[in-house]
């Protein structure tokens, strides 16, 4: 059903889209869906039911990743010079985009935190 696949993608607290990419393919098989004008509880292809419910297997696995929110290490010296760098791709499948900050220290350290995705 539609409403199940829209119910586990909308369950997903992700605010700085770490897991874009698993969404992403959820949301292409709804997308799917959507264009075959289905209704709610209408039944949907075997096939389908079975991406569908893989990717929900894999959004179940997320449970136990943990991810640091910090920027800045503990042992990381005194910050002189600070990056934000930004990457992106596309595919015929979607797009993808993702933000770094590289703060440098004063050794010349250099560290590089997660800030952002989208997809």
């Amino acid at each position: 059903m539609r409403q199940g696949i829209l119910s586990t993608i909308s369950s997903i607290y992700d605010p700085i889209r770490f897991v874009a990419p698993l969404m992403l393919q959820g949301k292409s098989i709804l997308q799917e869906l959507c264009s075959l004008h289905l209704d709610w509880d209408d039944p949907i292809a075997e096939d389908t039911k079975m991406r569908g419910e893989k990717r929900r297997m894999e959004l179940m696995k997320l449970q136990t990743i943990r991810i640091p929110r910090c920027y800045k290490p503990k042992d990381f010296g005194q910050v002189v010079r600070a990056e934000l760098q930004h990457f992106s791709d596309r595919s015929v499948w979607g797009y993808g985009q993702c933000s770094y900050l590289r703060p440098i220290d004063d050794t010349n350290k250099v560290h590089c935190a997660f800030v952002m995705g989208k997809s």
